[in-house]
């Protein structure tokens, strides 16, 4: 196996380590609940604090990276998630899982954040869109897997076999990151200085990519929490049918990420992102249209609105990194804390609005996608870099 893929695997299994500590226990919530004796609020609660972790964790490691290196926030990241995990399989009541689901985001967010930076500090920008295609794979995967995995343990092993294997999973991914990991650093100089984030967050550039791919991966978290009310509650699914549903979206995210690899080499990632968020907009229309007045076709909408996730993630993350040399492990630490805060947002706001509209999960897609292709026209379609690359197509 050559260094490039060695590097590109490693990236991808850092990425992957965030969405299957989320998905990977979801099945186990019924059996945490009778052996902890938790409540089902408390069982969210897991889940919250784990996000909570990861939109912090990343403001640590992303200037801590641009200080002193790459590689030694990854190993302390990596070694704080696996004796998390550890604790995890000993704990006795759901009080103590929530205290270590934070310290589990702390340390998983290391990968994530640093990952980012990582694919910007080796490849070059046009190259990074391509990648991060790659390594969308293992976010696309999860859904489909790791509930499937965290069932199976289960089922067979009880709940705290599936923190040993995430535990083991992150020092699989601690021994490649030891072998095909340099240290690679930006030139910043401090910490998490007010200079460099304002540098970022006044960078027009940054802004345009950074929100527009924000607001359609919020509409993807808001799709996560309120399709088993759309699938099983407004159209009448079995679960088994829902499952089906969730995972064949899940492939079309998969394969819209892998096409974004052919198509950049016709084209720059920016024109791809933007035909990509008109292709988000109509489908966040359609799918509120047809909710309306047919409802069996709204899953067609749906369909299209959760792949286009698979262009606009990659685009949209290889331009916000573009122009962030320097600061690239900052620039990356804000971008993830400004995908994850929206992702907590328009997931708490389907929860919000279920009780005023059955269509909440609707309205949030579309308004997600509104504010998506608004921000991408404001801030970069004509900005001197977009008119130029617009009138170069």
């Amino acid at each position: 196996m050559t260094s490039r893929v060695r590097v590109i695997f490693t990236l991808a299994a850092l990425s992957a380590l965030g969405p299957l500590s989320i998905d990977m226990y979801l099945p186990a919530f019924p059996e945490l609940q009778r052996d902890l004796h938790a409540s089902p609020a408390s069982l969210s609660a897991t889940l919250a604090t784990f996000f909570v972790g990861l939109c912090l964790g990343q403001l640590i490691y992303g200037p801590w990276s641009d200080r002193s290196g790459r590689k030694k926030p990854l190993i302390f990241g990596l070694v704080v998630y696996i004796a998390a995990s550890v604790g995890c399989t000993m704990v006795g009541d759901v009080e103590t899982l929530i205290v270590l689901r934070f310290f589990q985001a702390l340390g998983s967010c290391s990968g994530m954040v640093i990952g980012r930076a990582l694919v910007r500090d080796l490849f070059e920008p046009r190259e990074t869109a391509r990648i991060f295609s790659l390594i969308i794979l293992s976010m696309g995967l999860a859904p489909v897997l790791a509930p499937l995995m965290g069932n199976y343990l289960t089922s067979h092993l009880g709940w705290r076999a599936i923190f040993w294997s995430t535990a083991a999973f992150a020092g699989l991914a601690l021994f490649a990151v030891l072998g095909v990991v340099e240290n690679q650093r930006g030139s910043a100089v401090g910490g998490l200085s007010l200079r460099a984030v304002k540098s970022i967050m006044t960078h027009r550039e940054f802004l345009g990519f950074a929100l527009s791919g924000t607001f359609i991966q919020a509409g993807f978290f808001a799709y996560l929490t309120g399709s088993p009310h759309f699938y099983v509650d407004q159209l009448g699914y079995t679960p088994h049918q829902f499952s089906l549903m969730f995972g064949g979206n899940a492939l079309g995210l998969i394969a819209m990420s892998q096409l974004n690899s052919h198509l950049l080499r016709q084209q720059g990632y920016r024109p791809v992102l933007q035909k990509t968020l008109y292709v988000a907009l109509a489908s966040g229309l359609l799918f509120m249209v047809a909710s309306l007045l047919w409802p069996q076709f709204a899953v067609a909408p749906l369909f299209v609105f959760v792949a286009t996730l698979g262009l606009i993630f990659p685009n949209s993350t290889a331009g916000a990194l573009a122009d962030q040399k320097e600061h690239t492990g900052t620039a990356s630490a804000i971008l993830g804390t400004i995908q994850y805060g929206g992702a907590a947002l328009a997931a708490a706001a389907v929860g919000a609005l279920s009780g005023l509209t059955v269509y909440a999960l609707q309205w949030i897609v579309l308004g997600c996608a509104v504010l998506a292709v608004g921000t991408f026209l404001k801030l970069l379609a004509f900005s001197p870099v977009g008119l130029a690359e617009a009138h170069c197509a």
